[in-house]
């Protein structure tokens, strides 16, 4: 126990947040340990549909952080870790009804505002995908957008061998002194100058007082097909909804029908709160796959060959927390994306990759940067104190 490894940086979980932000660190000359209970992609990460999408995310500070790591996973992409993750495809959001066309109509005023990272190729009925059912009445294709599994994100991360990998290793506390934090995992002690907690729906095991909530996802995959039928994720007006709106007041369930290169189909999703990925709603998938082979009738003709759920971290005010952790000057948190980390994570990988190395963040960057900081919580504690 008194042997200390010693590090630059320790990053504390190996999903895609944690993955992007050890290797952003160690291109900046830092030695660093990443530290995970499992091993990477264990968790939400690996559930993940992987759309690197614009158009899903929330208005305001995560549309526009969504839109700079869109651009940044195109350049990483290109000539970097991303090469063999991220693919350009095509998005479709479809809808039915008033209140689904009016969630059209405010993303395309959104993505308008976001400038030319996401257009709007084409807007009409449902003839503009063959394949398309005729319960669709509104459909929109957009294109910018792309796909990056996100334990392809995460391998592709930690193939640089700068970074030290640790696992399985549970954290059993942390100790912040003058000299750095001790990471307490058991059998043996870590110290570094910084450590970044991207723990995911763990977080609250050490920061107890930050309100991130365990929140599932009902999904399901189908068996083989011929790929290629639909050349991009359907998603349904339902599922903009669901970022600002209560589940039980959506007018129809909020599918997503994302194809993968297999010839499969990935289909989901809910949102319910509760961390148990075993418990598996057949009424809610039910649901789900009724809408969806409305959509695509195409799915008829499919087995679903399994059924799962996966695993995300929300906030209770659904931003994400990123910053440094209350009281802290040396602790960095980055978690509770939910289903935004696979597109977030290049960019924010990026810039607390900064923030550890004590420098500013990308200055059109740090006014979002700065409205996901835990600090909104305190203030809310003590006002309510």
């Amino acid at each position: 126990m008194d042997d200390l490894g010693r590090y630059d940086a320790i990053v504390l979980g190996a999903g895609v947040i944690g993955a992007s932000t050890a290797w952003h660190l160690v291109q900046a000359g830092l030695s660093v340990a990443l530290v995970d209970a499992e091993g990477p992609a264990a968790a939400a990460s690996g559930a993940s549909d992987g759309a690197v999408s614009v158009a899903s995310k929330k208005p305001g500070p995560l549309a526009r952080l969504a839109t700079a790591s869109l651009l940044y996973t195109r350049n990483l992409a290109a000539d970097g870790p991303l090469m063999h993750g991220y693919h350009p495809r095509p998005t479709y959001i479809f809808g039915s009804g008033p209140a689904e066309g009016a969630a059209i109509d405010a993303l395309i005023a959104k993505l308008d505002a976001l400038g030319d990272a996401v257009r709007l190729r084409r807007d009409g009925a449902a003839d503009l995908l063959p394949g398309t059912g005729a319960s669709v009445e509104r459909l929109v294709e957009l294109t910018g957008e792309g796909h990056m599994p996100g334990y392809v994100a995460v391998a592709g991360y930690l193939r640089d061998p700068r970074i030290v990998k640790i696992w399985p290793a549970r954290v059993r506390g942390l100790e912040e002194t003058d000299a750095g934090v001790i990471v307490d995992l058991g059998t043996r002690r870590l110290h570094a100058s910084r450590v970044i907690a991207a723990l995911g729906v763990s977080t609250t095991t050490l920061f107890p007082q930050m309100p991130v909530i365990p929140r599932a996802g009902q999904l399901f995959v189908t068996d083989r097909g011929a790929p290629g039928a639909l050349p991009g994720a359907l998603t349904s007006a339902a599922y903009l909804l669901a970022k600002t709106t209560d589940m039980t007041a959506l007018p129809r369930p909020p599918v997503v029908i994302d194809p993968l290169s297999t010839g499969q189909y990935l289909i989901g999703s809910t949102r319910e709160d509760h961390a148990d990925p075993g418990r598996v709603d057949f009424a809610t998938l039910q649901k789900l796959m009724t809408r969806a082979a409305e959509t695509w009738p195409a799915l008829r003709n499919r087995r679903v060959i399994r059924a799962f759920a996966g695993v995300r971290a929300a906030v209770s005010d659904g931003l994400p927390i990123v910053g440094l952790a209350p009281g802290s000057t040396r602790v960095t948190l980055a978690t509770g994306f939910e289903g935004d980390g696979i597109c977030l994570s290049a960019v924010i990988g990026r810039e607390v990759a900064r923030m550890a190395a004590d420098e500013a963040p990308t200055p059109a960057l740090s006014g979002d940067l700065a409205a996901l900081a835990p600090t909104r919580f305190t203030a809310l504690q003590e006002g309510a104190a």
